[in-house]
């Protein structure tokens, strides 16, 4: 990493963190002036493309799956920010290391972390999210 002070080339790595948005934060540290400077490095991927139950394929949009949430979980008592459970989920998402995933994948997904913060939102999810029409479907889902 070429150091921001003296434009030497070689610099060692002080400190290293992660954070929330699955960057990393390094302080390095200038081999030949000394000096400390920090650097992000965040992950390149190659955008994830939803193919919904119509066969119709889309770019993974984040605002899409945070309004979902937010409708989920909109009067539920939650112990983490919607941020983070919609972190959470694009996480998992990820994780699955496909190109592309289907509507189902996603609600799956999604599913498994909301159970994890909030029972009723998971709840709320499912039946936006599934074509339960009746209590019977519903109460299917609550003896998984």
């Amino acid at each position: 990493m070429r150091c921001i002070f003296c434009g030497h080339n070689d610099s060692k790595v002080v400190d290293s963190r992660y954070l929330k948005d699955t960057s990393i934060r390094r302080r390095r540290e200038c081999m030949i002036c000394g000096k400390r400077f920090t650097t992000y490095e965040t992950v390149e991927t190659n955008p994830m493309v939803v193919t919904n139950v119509d066969n119709v394929r889309e770019p993974f949009k984040v605002e899409k799956l945070t309004e979902s949430i937010n409708y989920a979980t909109y009067c539920a008592d939650l112990s983490i920010s919607v941020e983070e459970i919609v972190a959470k989920i694009e996480s998992n998402l990820l994780k699955l290391q496909k190109q592309e995933i289907s509507t189902r994948d996603i609600v799956t997904v999604a599913l498994d972390v909301l159970m994890e913060v909030n029972a009723m939102a998971c709840l709320v999810y499912y039946t936006q999210h599934t074509d339960c029409d009746n209590f019977d479907g519903i109460r299917r889902f609550i003896n998984r």
